[in-house]
């Protein structure tokens, strides 16, 4: 993606403001990821937290204040909340596209800068998340907490998505190198149903092996345990073609952001031009006339009133 279209979204978004606390923040899944059924069937899947208590948010002057002032005041309204006895809720919505229809649109589905329209790809309901309690020791349970996009479940499983692809791999090795090469091992981290598996040995490494001197499979010294799990269904794909660098074919990069200004109410296009121009007035002009082109090729009143702003119209 180029720099203008990272800005684009980075700016398109921050007309929301700084969110008030955490508890009225939504989630987006930039990433893309595929749910495969239990016949091998595979669709794309966008995921997205919806608080329950509504969204919140703050202007960028009192934002600015704040972070001054009092910056850990989101921090602290959830923790307050929650020690209060009350609990913060999620509600876990999906968008499922086919993966035959990825090429039907006018952008591509898997670039993370791009959203799917809800019109076309409704979210739908699939679960909620609670919080009820809070962090007893915050290094144990929240700084080392490890997340990984490549740490998946049966059912789930890497789709295209070229930023996912980088993450899959650079993240659990940014994790060996941040906490440990046993970080799985942590409370925090391990999953709840048991995990047999021959690794050994390592920084920090407490679990009890029962495999003796075996670390291997298939062994007989340790009556062939642990062995493989059952295999579960996968989206087996037939791929050719030549492995090339180019961009990507679907280049619709400014419809998404001209629509996402258009359904703002007054109040929010203000504080989105708002937060533009304060960014881009301490750029050189040449980068905020290329700014403002782009913008106007989104909306055109939204590309002229940030020109306004920056005194180029």
């Amino acid at each position: 993606m180029s720099p203008e279209s990272t800005h684009m979204i980075t700016w398109l978004f921050s007309d929301r403001g700084t969110v008030k606390s955490y508890r009225k923040m939504e989630g987006f899944g930039v990433n893309t990821y595929k749910w495969v059924n239990k016949n091998g069937k595979a669709v794309y899947i966008k995921y997205h937290w919806k608080p329950m208590a509504g969204l919140e948010t703050i202007d960028r002057h009192e934002a600015n204040r704040l972070a001054g002032e009092d910056p850990d005041i989101a921090t602290r309204d959830l923790y307050d909340t929650i020690a209060s006895g009350a609990t913060v809720e999620y509600e876990l919505n999906v968008q499922i596209m086919e993966i035959s229809e990825e090429y039907n649109q006018s952008f591509d589905p898997l670039d993370a800068t791009k959203t799917w329209p809800e019109d076309k790809f409704p979210l739908i309901k699939v679960g909620k998340m609670v919080l009820n309690r809070n962090p007893e020791n915050y290094f144990a349970e929240v700084e080392q907490a490890a997340f990984c996009p490549a740490s998946i479940i049966p059912g789930v499983d890497f789709s295209p998505d070229k930023l996912l692809q980088g993450r899959i791999f650079s993240y659990a090795d940014t994790q060996r190198y941040r906490v440990g090469t046993n970080y799985l091992q942590l409370p925090i981290n391990r999953p709840l149903a048991s995990v047999d598996n021959n690794q050994r040995d390592g920084a920090m490494q407490y679990a009890p092996y029962e495999g003796g001197t075996v670390n291997y499979e298939p062994n007989t010294l340790g009556d062939g345990q642990p062995s493989e799990a059952s295999s579960i269904p996968t989206d087996d794909q037939n791929i050719s073609g030549s492995a090339l660098r180019q961009k990507i074919s679907l280049t619709n990069n400014f419809q998404q952001a001209g629509e996402r200004y258009h359904t703002l109410d007054k109040m929010n296009q203000d504080h989105l031009v708002d937060n533009i121009v304060d960014s881009l007035k301490h750029a050189d002009k040449p980068i905020q006339v290329r700014m403002v082109g782009n913008l106007i090729k989104a909306y055109s009143e939204f590309g002229s009133r940030v020109a306004q702003g920056l005194n180029l119209s």
